[in-house]
């Protein structure tokens, strides 16, 4: 990446298309002049935000404001302008070639963000973060991600980091110092802290599994015999009619699938073509095989049953579809057409007794049930959109967390077995070194290169 200090970058940071207003960003040691190059103004020099013009010689380009920012109080932490123009591509185009004539180059994707970590305005912590910000695709996600961005995560790390530094100076202390015989803390003292930062950072990793839901979501796919009530299902939790359905049997032959927020989960909900010992033509076998390839990658399966009808043959084939595919996949078993009366025929006792995360009465009909089965899939899926101290801990964190807790570990089971602080000593400094990268400390350029090249331009 062309990731250059010294020089003037700019970029549109608002979204790219037609708007009422969209905003260029300049940073930079040279920003002030390279804007002052093209805007022509009558505002008081002292005024942050000033009315004026882009300007191409004599020729106005367009009718903006200018909010200047003056380092180090700035997002980047050097000179920055932002640009408020009229969101027309043609004039958005024009003003980024003028900016570009006058001294400012092309900002790379997350530049400014990366300019922000460099200067010290923000940790990497803080600024991985930003992404997530704007990759939110629910609002529980979301306030998961400004945590980490307003430091929430940052200083959990901190803490932790300052207290393996503190056992290390200890430890250090020992060792300089042997003949002195100065107990600056005893084994079981050193123990103890251990079990402390151990315990903490495992609270940590253990939140991963819910950072992935919030950022990624969870698929869940609708499984059942033809005419159980799988598009209906769907049209009743999407609240729209999205899936036909119809009385004959095998109107669904090919998957649909539909994102929704299930309390703070960004929820894919596939409707599936249903599953019986023959197909009726050769679509239908096809979307049978599709539907068998949907349920060996969705995250949970909702099994549905048609209880005005008795159990078939078919029931029991996916039964046995799924045991032999010994997948260990969460399967809720949701009972359908509560709104009609129970066949005799049906053995709801035998459903229940089956091996269900969770078994529910519904009537995709009338709709009743359908709140309870997503407070299910969100409880199964351990994410809840009441919980407000969720922090983002992505793939990187993560192994640098896994790493810290091994170390740490075995900093416990060479003092458990001698008070050997050498060694020790050794073992938490690999520990700090973790917590430290993840903080962007001492971290590998060419890992920066890739942390701030998935942000989109602009940001």
């Amino acid at each position: 990446m062309n990731y250059l200090k010294e020089d003037t970058i700019t970029a549109l940071s608002t979204a790219a298309g037609r708007s009422a207003i969209a905003v260029i960003r300049l940073s930079g040691q040279e920003a002030f002049q390279v804007i002052s190059k093209i805007f022509q103004t009558k505002s008081k020099p002292e005024q942050q935000v000033k009315h004026g013009y882009i300007v191409d010689g004599a020729e106005k380009k367009d009718e903006v404001l200018c909010a200047f920012f003056t380092a180090p109080h700035t997002y980047t932490g050097e000179n920055l302008v932002e640009i408020s123009v009229h969101g027309n591509t043609l004039i958005i185009n024009e003003i980024l070639n003028l900016l570009y004539k006058n001294g400012a180059r092309p900002a790379e994707p997350g530049e400014f963000t990366y300019r922000a970590f460099l200067n010290g305005k923000k940790d990497l912590a803080k600024a991985e973060a930003v992404c997530s910000l704007i990759t939110s695709k629910t609002t529980t996600s979301a306030k998961a991600a400004l945590n980490n961005v307003s430091g929430i995560f940052s200083q959990k790390i901190k803490n932790i980091r300052d207290s393996v530094t503190n056992l290390i100076a200890f430890m250090e202390a020992n060792l300089d110092h042997p003949e002195e015989n100065i107990m600056f803390l005893s084994r079981d003292e050193k123990l103890l802290r251990l079990d402390s930062y151990i315990e903490s950072i495992q609270n940590l990793l253990n939140s991963y599994r819910a950072s992935k839901i919030l950022q990624n979501g969870i698929k869940v796919a609708i499984i059942g015999k033809p005419n159980a009530g799988k598009s209906s299902l769907l049209n009743a939790i999407l609240g729209k009619n999205r899936a036909i359905v119809t009385d004959i049997a095998g109107t669904t032959t090919d998957a649909i699938e539909e994102t929704i927020d299930c309390h703070g989960i960004p929820l894919t909900i596939m409707d599936t073509a249903g599953l019986r010992d023959h197909a009726g033509n050769s679509i239908e076998f096809l979307g049978q095989e599709k539907t068998k390839e949907i349920i060996a990658s969705a995250d949970m399966l909702i099994w549905m049953f048609d209880t005005s009808s008795q159990l078939d043959q078919n029931d029991a084939q996916i039964a046995d579809f799924l045991k032999k595919s010994n997948l260990n996949t969460p399967v809720i078993g949701v009972l359908n057409k509560s709104d009609l009366p129970l066949n005799s025929s049906c053995d709801i006792d035998s459903i229940l007794q089956s091996n269900f995360s969770t078994v529910i009465k519904i009537s995709a009909k009338t709709e009743t049930g359908i709140s309870k089965l997503l407070d299910e899939i969100a409880k199964i899926a351990g994410v809840s959109d009441y919980s407000s101290d969720y922090v983002m801990i992505n793939s990187r964190h993560f192994i640098l967390l896994q790493n810290a807790l091994d170390t740490l570990i075995r900093t416990k089971q060479v003092l458990t077995a001698k008070d050997a602080d050498e060694i020790a000593c050794f073992e938490a400094v690999s520990a700090q070194a973790a917590l430290n990268e993840i903080l962007g400390i001492n971290v590998k350029q060419d890992i920066l290169d890739t942390i701030f090249s998935t942000f989109c331009i602009g940001k």
